[in-house]
């Protein structure tokens, strides 16, 4: 009787632990198909799936809540994707631990607060060295508070253990920045060949590729998105990508368009080492994208209550179409309503106005000094392709007064790159010193008519004094900052909602 009571008790035990290895099986399955939807960017179908998986234990749910926060982060909905990995903070697991510190720095990236991005990422580092995200995490904070040098060393070391697409995109990322877009297609060109169907790739490489003026090759690339989407049936990003390649070509799909035979298993194959490679292939969010192919752009900033842009004329002196993007990923459109060709500045409209307690105030605007601390945030290289600016320091070399060749500007060793011109440089107070105008090397000034060709110093910055906005542009502000000494990380968590990307399509 023993014997068979026993029998009886190691077959339910065997029923219940194939029933419990089934629902895990289960579950993980479901996991993978929704981190498919996720990539694929089909985020409502992923939200549904989501809500309908049934939870069987604490662990189940925190990854749900991982996932939940992941989805929220990508559609830049950042204090709800918070809230989500909040859930996680407490986890008894190491896995969800680690994942945790990486959605949190991530939000806190995305929200402009590097030191805690920073922070987190470097949690994440300590528990589990082997991650790719937290180290592009951490490369992306330092190179967007100007120590380049520190953030190309963490992204080589990656590449080298590792070709993987974030990191090809963070390293373009950094030439771009410093004004080397030949580079930043090298890195992605030779990348792309090993996976030719990377969606994140495809697109960087034409947009980079539009700026350098290839438009058929750029567009050739845009094409490989569009039947990426349409493989995958995403209909709203074919459309986006089919709208991209029609700014640049009107008549392009007018003709027919060849289909490759490998296009099918290619995209398959990047379906599956996508799903596969989930956690490395997070990206940060999808802020809102541009109507029209930007074939070039600057930076500005928001004054005039928030219905106003500061910029260079030599920005948008050419635009058929105007857009900018604030460092909080909103677009607004936008059109020249004031210039001055001669002092190099535009004052754009927007079709809406952004808050204005984003608003820079014109009492804020001060006179630079010689010696002075200054900082540049703004959007280097091919600004379109950046969700966030970076920030460069130097000091301020010479301010040229009215008896001087150069009134109204001033020299400063700041590096000023293709894509910071009409940026704002701040002292350490916050206060408004200038508009980044050109680097000597390029002498965009001379065009502009400023002064004629000299022999000049090397390794210098030129700005346009602040008070020059008060001479050729009217509009009305109060309030000013509180005279507070700030450091670079938190002087671009307050200035980040206020300074724009200036994407320019050209006639």
């Amino acid at each position: 009787m023993l014997s068979i009571k026993r029998i009886t008790i190691v077959f339910l035990l065997s029923i219940l632990f194939s029933f419990q290895a089934a629902n895990a099986a289960s579950f993980n399955e479901k996991l993978s198909n929704i981190r498919g939807e996720i990539n694929r960017d089909n985020l409502d179908e992923a939200i549904k799936k989501l809500k309908k998986v049934i939870i069987s234990n604490d662990s189940e749910q925190e990854k749900i809540d991982l996932l939940f926060g992941d989805i929220y982060l990508k559609i830049n909905q950042i204090n709800k994707a918070e809230e989500f990995y909040q859930k996680t903070f407490f986890t008894n697991s190491e896995e969800i631990e680690v994942l945790t510190f990486i959605g949190l720095a991530e939000v806190r990236l995305a929200q402009g607060k590097l030191n805690d991005a920073i922070n987190y990422a470097e949690q994440a580092i300590k528990i589990n060295p082997t991650k790719i995200r937290p180290q592009i995490i951490l490369a992306i904070a330092k190179t967007r508070i100007g120590e380049g040098e520190a953030s190309i060393k963490i992204l080589n070391e990656l590449y080298f253990k590792r070709k993987n697409a974030e990191v090809a995109l963070a390293i373009s990322g950094y030439y771009s920045s410093f004004g080397d877009s030949a580079q930043a297609i090298v890195i992605l060109d030779e990348f792309i060949k090993g996976d030719p169907n990377n969606i994140k790739v495809l697109n960087q490489l034409a947009s980079l590729l539009l700026f350098e003026g290839n438009k058929e090759k750029a567009i050739e690339y845009k094409l490989r998105v569009y039947k990426y989407y349409e493989f995958n049936k995403n209909r709203k990003k074919q459309k986006e990508a089919k709208a991209w390649i029609l700014s640049v070509n009107p008549k392009y799909f007018d003709k027919p368009i060849k289909v490759r035979k490998k296009d099918k298993k290619e995209n398959e194959e990047y379906e599956k080492e996508q799903i596969e490679n989930y956690e490395d292939n997070k990206i940060t969010p999808r802020y809102e994208k541009f109507e029209f192919a930007a074939n070039s752009s600057g930076s500005g900033f928001i004054v005039g209550k928030g219905r106003y842009i500061i910029t260079n004329y030599h920005v948008v002196h050419n635009a058929q179409r105007i857009a900018v993007r604030n460092g909080l990923g909103k677009i607004r459109n936008a059109k020249v309503v004031d210039f001055s060709s001669k002092f190099d500045l535009a004052l754009l409209e927007l079709d809406r106005s952004y808050s204005h307690k984003i608003s820079l105030k014109t009492k804020s605007f001060k006179i630079p000094k010689p010696g002075e601390d200054i900082i540049t945030i703004g959007f280097p290289g091919i600004g379109e392709t950046f969700v966030q600016p970076t920030i460069t320091q130097g000091i301020v070399s010479k301010v040229f007064t009215e008896d001087d060749r150069y009134p109204g500007t001033f020299m400063t060793t700041v590096a000023i790159n293709s894509g910071n011109s009409g940026g704002p440089i701040f002292n350490l107070e916050g206060n408004l010193v200038g508009v980044a105008y050109a680097a000597l090397d390029k002498l965009q000034w001379i065009k502009a008519g400023l002064t004629d060709e000299i022999a000049l110093p090397t390794d210098m910055g030129y700005a346009i004094q602040s008070k020059m906005i008060h001479k050729v542009i009217e509009y009305k502000q109060n309030n000013k900052f509180k005279n507070k000494k700030y450091n670079k990380a938190q002087l671009y968590e307050k200035m980040l909602p206020s300074v724009v990307v200036v994407a320019v399509q050209t006639k």
